[in-house]
Parts: C-alpha cells; sequence; structure tokens
C-alpha cells in the first residue's frame, strides 16, 4: 500500500479545502480560468470565467462553485467530490460515484463497508490505490457480503486493488453475481486485480450453500492480472450458465500473514486456487501456486479448463468432479515426497480429466521410492474416463499412474516417463494402443476350450502344480461372467496351487501391458496372476517372475486389470501362472502387448506354427455332429483325432 494508506492522511473534501484557503484562494479562484470541455455551454469561450466583484460575495462564491460542480460533474469524477464530512467511512461516497455512471477515478485508498458496481457502459480506474474493507460484526448482512460487489454490464475496470485487512466478517473480497430482474453481469472486462488478506478472493455467482442458484448467462466475462495473497480460495464459481476467463494471473493461495493472528481461521484443508462448482473457469498463461501446504488441492471442480500454465505445489493438483482438461503445462512442479495423488476422481464424478502437453517434474529421486499413484479415485466413479497425451513426467514410474483395477480406464499416448531407482535413470515411453497383436494369442486366455471337469488333468495347454494342501480342480467356468464373455478359467485350491499356460514368445527387453478381468472367492495369500520368464534354451530368466495382479487387487465381483510389465533382457518366452490358496480364483479376457509400435509382430501363420511347435499340442476341431476333437501329431509322424 502507497503512502496514503493511513485513515489520517485522508483528503477532505474540496468545498473545505478552498474555504480553509481563506481570502487568498478565494481571489484566486475568483480570478482564475478553468479549462471547458469541449461540451460545455456555460460560455462561448474556451474556458469557463468566474463571476468576480470588489468586494466578493458569497453569492459570487456559491456560484462560481455552482459552476465548477457542473463542469467537473461533467467529466470524470472521484469518490471524494462526493464525500460529506471528514469522517473515516468512505461508503456512501464511493456508492455515488459508482451510482453517478460517469467514469470513475480513485485518488486515494478508500475505506468502505460494501460498495457494488451495478452500472451499464462504465469505467472505473482505482489508479493504483486500494479499496479497503471496514465492515464490523455489527454491520448488515449486506455490508459483510463483499467489500465490492459487481452486478453491472459493459464495465471496464482498471488497476483494482482490494485490501481485506483479515476481516472475517466478509465472505469474500468481490461478489461477482447477476441480480434478478436486472441485466445479467456480463461483458465485464477488469484489467488487473490485486486481491490480500482475505478468506475468498472472488465468488462468481451464488454462495455455495444457496439451494437455487439464479440461472443466467453471466459470460463474456474476462479478467486480466489477477493476483492474490493470503487468500484461502482465490475464486469459487457456482454460477449456472456462467462462464469466466482468466488471463495472464498468478494465483496464490499461500497462508502467509495469516499464521501470525491469534484464532487463525485460515483452513489449510479447504485450501484451493480455483473451485467451479457450477459453470466454467477457464484459465490460460498464468501461474498456479501452492506451494507450501500439502493440505488442501490445486484445482477443484468441474468445467475448468487450464491452458498453457505453470503449475506449482506439493499437493493434489486437481479434485475431478466432472469434465477437467489442462493442455500445455511447461513448468510443472509437485515438491515433497507426500506420497499423493496427483489427480484424484470424486466420487460418483462423470466427464474426463484429459491432460495434453504436460512437462513437470517431483523432487528428485521419489519416483525411486514413493509408492503413491498418479490417478486415484476411478474405482468411485465408474462413468469417468481419464486421457494423457503428450506429456513428460519426471521421477514418475509408469506403473504408478495408476492401481492396475483402474488402469484400463486411462489411455495413455506417446508420454515420457523417468525415474531413478538406485542409481540409474530409467527413461519409459508410454503408449497405449487401440490396435495390437496379443501375445497371447497361442494361449487360452478365457477357458473356452477346457473341459468343466472338476480335476487336475491337463487343459488346453494348462498344467496344474499343488504346492500344498490337496488340491482341488481347475476348470472352465460357465456361470457368474463378465458381461460379454461366455466362459472363464477357475482355479480352486484348499490349500495353495496354481496352473500354468503353455510357453509364449515374446520380444526381450520390451514395455508391454497385460490386461485381465478377474475376481477371487473366499481366496487369500499368495492368489493371484504372475508371468514366468525363461530364456531361449528353456532355462529361467534371470527374473524368474513378475507379480501382475495379487489378492489385495481383487475382489468378489469382476474387476477390469491393467498392469506395465518390463519384459526382462534375456527372457524369449513368457507363461501365464495362476495361483489359488483357500479359495478360487477366477480370470478370463487375458491380453499382452507392447507399449510401442516399433516392435516385430510375428505373421499369423509363424503365431500359429509357434502355438503348436509344443509338444502334445494341436487344434480342436469340431465334427457335423458336434463332437469336439483334438488333432494332434504322434511321434510317427501321424495325425490322431481324439475326442475332447
Amino acid at each position: 500500500m502507497n503512502n496514503e494508506e493511513g485513515q489520517t492522511s485522508k483528503a477532505i473534501s474540496r468545498r473545505k479545502l478552498l474555504t480553509a484557503l481563506g481570502a487568498g484562494g478565494l481571489v484566486f479562484m475568483a480570478g482564475g480560468c478553468i479549462p471547458l470541455s469541449s461540451g460545455a455551454s456555460l460560455s462561448t469561450s474556451t474556458y469557463l470565467k468566474l463571476n468576480q466583484s470588489d468586494p466578493l460575495t458569497p453569492n459570487d462564491v456559491n456560484g462560481n462553485f455552482d459552476r465548477i460542480d457542473s463542469e467537473f460533474g461533467g467529466r470524470a469524477v472521484t469518490p471524494d467530490f462526493y464525500k460529506v464530512g471528514t469522517g473515516p467511512d468512505d461508503t456512501e461516497a464511493v456508492q455515488a460515484a459508482f451510482d453517478s455512471g460517469k467514469t470513475v477515478i480513485f485518488t486515494r485508498n478508500y475505506y468502505v463497508r460494501s460498495v457494488e458496481m451495478k452500472g451499464d457502459v462504465q469505467t472505473i480506474d482505482f489508479n493504483g490505490y486500494f479499496l479497503i474493507g471496514i465492515s464490523q460484526g455489527s454491520h448488515s448482512e449486506s455490508d459483510k457480503d463483499a467489500i465490492l460487489k459487481i452486478t453491472g454490464i459493459y464495465l471496464h475496470l482498471y488497476n483494482l486493488k482490494i485490501e481485506g485487512q483479515f476481516n472475517t466478517n466478509y465472505k469474500a473480497a468481490i461478489h461477482w453475481y447477476s441480480r434478478p430482474g436486472h441485466a445479467h453481469s456480463g461483458y465485464v472486462n477488469i484489467f488487473g486485480l490485486f486481491i490480500r488478506n482475505i478468506l475468498v478472493g472472488i465468488q462468481y455467482g451464488a454462495w455455495l450453500d444457496d439451494p437455487n442458484p439464479y440461472d443466467t448467462s453471466q459470460s463474456e466475462n474476462y479478467l486480466y492480472g489477477y493476483v492474490t495473497r493470503g487468500t484461502q480460495n482465490c475464486l469459487i464459481s457456482n454460477q449456472p450458465n456462467g462462464f469466466l476467463k482468466i488471463s495472464g494471473s498468478t494465483l496464490d493461495c499461500h497462508e502467509r500473514e495469516w499464521s501470525l493472528m491469534e484464532g487463525n481461521p485460515f483452513q489449510k484443508a479447504e485450501s484451493y486456487l480455483i473451485y467451479c462448482k457450477i459453470g466454467q473457469v477457464s484459465v490460460e498463461d498464468s501461474e498456479l501456486l501452492k506451494v507450501i501446504d500439502l493440505e488442501g488441492c490445486g484445482i477443484k471442480g468441474k468445467n475448468i479448463i487450464i491452458t498453457n500454465c505453470v503449475m506449482e505445489m506439493p499437493c493434489t493438483w486437481v479434485v475431478a468432479e466432472g469434465d477437467v482438461s489442462i493442455d500445455g503445462v511447461h513448468g510443472g512442479f509437485m515438491g515433497g515426497d507426500s506420497g499423493l495423488p496427483m489427480f484424484e476422481i470424486a466420487a460418483n464424478a462423470e466427464g474426463s480429466l484429459r491432460l495434453n502437453h504436460i512437462r513437470m517434474i517431483r523432487s528428485a529421486g521419489v519416483g525411486g521410492y514413493l509408492t503413491n499413484y498418479m490417478i486415484s479415485g476411478l474405482n468411485g466413479a465408474p462413468h469417468y474416463h481419464v486421457s494423457i497425451g503428450g506429456c513428460d513426467f519426471g521421477d514418475w514410474n509408469p506403473q504408478k499412474i495408476a492401481i492396475p483395477k483402474e488402469r484400463s480406464r486411462i489411455f495413455v499416448t506417446d508420454s515420457h516417463f523417468t525415474y531413478t531407482q538406485g542409481n540409474q535413470l530409467k527413461r519409459y515411453t508410454i503408449h497405449d494402443k487401440r490396435e495390437y497383436a496379443n501375445l497371447l494369442s497361442s494361449v487360452d486366455t478365457t477357458g473356452e476350450n477346457m473341459a468343466t471337469t472338476h480335476n487336475t488333468d491337463e487343459k488346453s495347454g494348462w498344467i496344474w502344480t499343488n504346492v500344498h494342501g490337496f488340491g482341488t480342480y481347475f476348470c472352465k467356468s460357465n456361470s457368474d461372467l463378465p458381461e460379454g464373455y461366455s466362459s472363464s478359467i477357475e482355479v480352486c485350491a484348499s490349500g495353495e496351487a496354481y496352473i500354468l499356460s503353455k510357453p509364449f514368445t515374446l520380444a526381450a527387453n520390451a514395455e508391454a501391458v497385460f490386461q485381465a478381468k478377474a475376481r477371487i472367492s473366499n481366496g487369500s495369500g499368495q492368489a493371484g496372476i504372475r508371468i514366468v520368464w525363461s530364456k531361449a534354451d528353456g532355462t529361467a530368466s534371470s527374473t524368474l517372475e513378475t507379480r501382475l495382479i495379487g489378492t489385495d487387487d481383487m475382489t468378489a465381483g469382476w474387476s477390469d486389470f491393467m498392469v506395465h510389465v518390463n519384459i526382462p533382457p534375456d527372457a524369449a518366452y513368457g507363461r501365464i501362472k495362476i495361483t489359488a490358496e483357500a479359495g478360487s480364483t477366477f480370470v478370463t479376457g487375458m491380453e499382452m502387448y507392447t507399449r510401442v509400435d516399433n516392435h516385430y509382430r510375428n505373421s499369423l501363420i509363424n503365431e500359429l506354427n509357434r502355438s503348436l511347435d509344443v509338444a502334445g499340442e494341436g487344434i480342436i476341431l469340431r465334427s457335423p455332429n458336434g463332437t469336439r476333437y483334438k488333432v494332434t501329431v504322434d511321434n510317427g509322424g501321424n495325425l490322431v483325432a481324439a475326442s475332447y
């Protein structure tokens, strides 16, 4: 605040000032000339000639002031033009200036309870001075609504500064809303806005506790150069059919000097830069800062568009309650090692989170040991989807994009992940594909060709191994299936047992994805799905096996799983391992494919030959009478058909 901040240096009224000048001042005013505006009609000359007589009479003085009032009243005015008395409260003077419909220019700081800009086609310039809130608890609810209310249309507002003075009597610094029965508050342009030391910066539309927000097209509103300091919530939108665009701004919701206050009301857990409950908020070419606190979040709500911004916050960046789009974050940072998700999907949210061209990093080294996931909450929002494209994530392990049962609803393209594990820098490019070659094409992935008999006999290339306990069986299951599937594989064990698929070929050292649908019934312990790796000569790989899905991932209901897999550099073959312990594990719809398109895709004939290049393997055919036969070859090279 400038050197006119104190109330003791307030300007007194122009009339009082001239009176204090005495006779010399009156003579100056009487003999002086005031330039006329081009539209003045008091004289045919280019100057306003004031009456003068000797001696100067009171009538002359009053007449001259009337002429001056008339002349200046046709130009821009300051609130002091309407100031009566020398009291500390400037509310009535500022309100009168706003209500005049004329251009208003501030010439000092003004102390108000609450004032409202409700004009039509008006320009107001704070001229670098502050509007300072002074409402007390005993004042009316209207006076405690906000320091400044914006309800007008076609307003051009410049250099606004609002000082909250840590006054908790106000709901917000600015309440920007539309009044029923009046033109909506639209086509408002604000060029420069600084708000500090108040809990809520801007309330756009109705208060959050309003059960029926007024629905009107509060739109075509632009805010350029919005800066905050010491605010808990920079912007809250609750305006049906409302749109607000913010550009070239620096939003910061750090606690700052609030921490020095006794009974500090600043709630870190409720702190956020933007909350859009209803309406739409667009932010471009700005900095979004929440650089200290882990509590709260950066962006919350729905219908939010962030474009070409800097985002720095150790807390969760976004809590999405609906559509959120972020495109072009070229300086993103998520500091600390809190283990918080970067994006959280609210329960029952509907819509999509679209993330494009985001370049961000976390604190060095955290990607090697933090176990949190980048995106969380999709399991509680079954109609929500996430897409990620062309992004660079520093110190994020790509296996931590989301938990396996949620990963299938996140589509990632051409995005790069780097992190340090030990002393080794790891780099991965994740590129989900809509069309791909299933590496498990030689494996019965749904149990379709298995017998339904409850035993441990080999079935369609799957082989049983009992670890401990008394078995009991694996087979094709035709009941309680996910939609669109006609069968699944059931492995049931009293102790612990597993089945292994036939081998399938791999691209060594490639990035791959495994997908499946799975559930358990009374399963525990080691129940789950793994891949067992082997070298080209059939011996075990240096990485014996990789866990894909565990007991803690599965429930009694079917879940979709999508898991990142790094194929070992010495692996040529893999085998799917399905384990059950003290219950049943059900699996169907297994797929595995490489992440990028440049890995070799074998021809169909080669895939068929590889599938059959296993002792005892063959083709299953159905006869005209419906009998199924498995055609194999014996040691003499003879084809043998046996009922299957």
